[in-house]
Formats: C-alpha cells, sequence, structure tokens
C-alpha cells in the first residue's frame, strides 16, 4: 500500500512483530511528531506477527492522520533484519531508515536524525542512535560485544543496537539490498558497511523508554540475550571470515 505520488524526503521503516497492544500507541506518538508533514513517509512491516498487530495497524491506517503510513505485509517471520529490509525494499524516500515499533524509541529521534544528516556536507553519511540512560550491566554487555566486534572487523563499533538508523537511499542499494542478514546482525552488518565504505559515521543521542506492552524480542529475560549474544558472535565471526576470504 503506497500513498502519494511524490518522493518523499524520508521514510521510516519500523517492523512489528507481536505488538498489538502498542500499535495505537505508535499512531498516536507519529501524529503527533509529524504533524502535517507529508514528506515523510512511514513503513509499518508485520512481520509475521501472530497476534492482531495486522487487524490493529489496518484500524489505525483508517483514522485522520494516517494518510502518510504504508503497510508492508510479511507473511511468516524469518526474523528481524528480513522485515526490515521488505520494509526498506517497499519504502520510497531519498533517505531510508528504520527503528523500532515498541514505543521503547521515540519517531522524534529519527527526525532529529534527519536534521543531522542534513546539517553535514558528506553525501556518504550515517547516523545512528547513542543511547544515554543505559542500565550499568545491560553497558557491559554491550561494551563487551562491541570490543569483539571491533577486534574481528578491524573498525569501531559503538552501541551497536541504539536506534534509529539513517542513511541515503544509495548505501541501501549498494551494500545492503542484496547482502544483509536476516537477523539481529542487521544492526552490525549496516554499521560495519557504512565504517568499511568511508562513510561518516555520526551519532545522535537517545533515550531509551519503557515498553508498554509486550515483550523485548531481543533482549527481554537474559535466556533471549544470551541466545542474541550467541547468534551475534557467531554472526561476527562468519563476516570476519568473508572479509579475510573477499569483499563481504
Amino acid at each position: 500500500m503506497r500513498k502519494g505520488s511524490e518522493t518523499p524526503v524520508l521514510s521510516l521503516v519500523l517492523p512489528c512483530y507481536n505488538e498489538a497492544g502498542n500499535i495505537p500507541l505508535i499512531f498516536a506518538r507519529l501524529k503527533e511528531v509529524l504533524k502535517d508533514r507529508d514528506d515523510i513517509e512511514v513503513v509499518l512491516v508485520d512481520n509475521g506477527s501472530t497476534d492482531d498487530t495486522a487487524a490493529r495497524i489496518g484500524e489505525q491506517m483508517g483514522q485522520p492522520g494516517a494518510r502518510t503510513v504504508a503497510l508492508c505485509r510479511v507473511p511468516r517471520n524469518i526474523g528481524y533484519g528480513y522485515g526490515i529490509m521488505q520494509g526498506l525494499r517497499m519504502a520510497r524516500g531519498a533517505f531510508l531508515a528504520w527503528s523500532h515499533a515498541d514505543m521503547q524509541t521515540d519517531p522524534e529521534d529519527v527526525l532529529r536524525a534527519l536534521d543531522a544528516c542534513r546539517a553535514r556536507e558528506e553525501k556518504k553519511i550515517f547516523i545512528k542512535g547513542k543511547r544515554r540512560n543505559r542500565r550499568l550491566l545491560e553497558s557491559f554487555f554491550t561494551f563487551g560485544m562491541q570490543v569483539v566486534a571491533s577486534l574481528a572487523l578491524g573498525v569501531g563499533f559503538d552501541d551497536v543496537n541504539a536506534q534509529p538508523k539513517l542513511f541515503p537511499r544509495t548505501f541501501f542499494e549498494q551494500y545492503l539490498d542484496d547482502a544483509a542478514p536476516d537477523d539481529f546482525s542487521l544492526d552490525l552488518f549496516a554499521i560495519y558497511q557504512a565504517k568499511k565504505n568511508g562513510y561518516a559515521v555520526v551519532e545522535v543521542p537517545v533515550t531509551f523508554g519503557i515498553r508498554r506492552h509486550g515483550e523485548a524480542k531481543g533482549g527481554g529475560g537474559w535466556r533471549t540475550r544470551i541466545r542474541l549474544i550467541r547468534r551475534t558472535l557467531a554472526y561476527i565471526m562468519t563476516l570476519r571470515a568473508k572479509v579475510r576470504n573477499g569483499p563481504a
């Protein structure tokens, strides 16, 4: 579903997996933040949800103020990265971004990221969030993972999973479209490609909010977090092998 004929300045992709309770909240916040702006497109990805996410999105899209929202349906959940990539392929914007639909990340952060991008003269620019209010233990695990990734891949990483991520369409077409992973490693892969290919990586400070409904998909309980760490470490080693054997 697409709305409008002109190319938006920015398309924001928000993956939704079992976010039925948060859908009215994210629509309300988008209405507050975007107001009358029709130069920003929002692509909500129903990423194979098994709850009422799709129905809630449909209800909200019929309300006033939802004219810049498009829906991308993914029938089966293959992974976080896969859902985002499907949304990016549908997006029309000159700049592309992704964040989360769980109300822990504020859509207004994306507007600040866009302002930061426009304030710079570089054409090769990649904007990412930098979380300010993390708990000590979470910060410790993040720091450990970024040290491992930095040593293994030869580029510096900082707060890899902070949102949003924002970049020009050409970055997506050249470095993500045909090669991005389907899982939570997408954030790591995108930053790696930006740094490897000479993009200026600029951070904007963001605040990680409290989830109102549902369960975190990537870092809820410690068992989930440990599984995510294992998968990420495995991907780092896989990417490292690709780097040693040729272009990634």
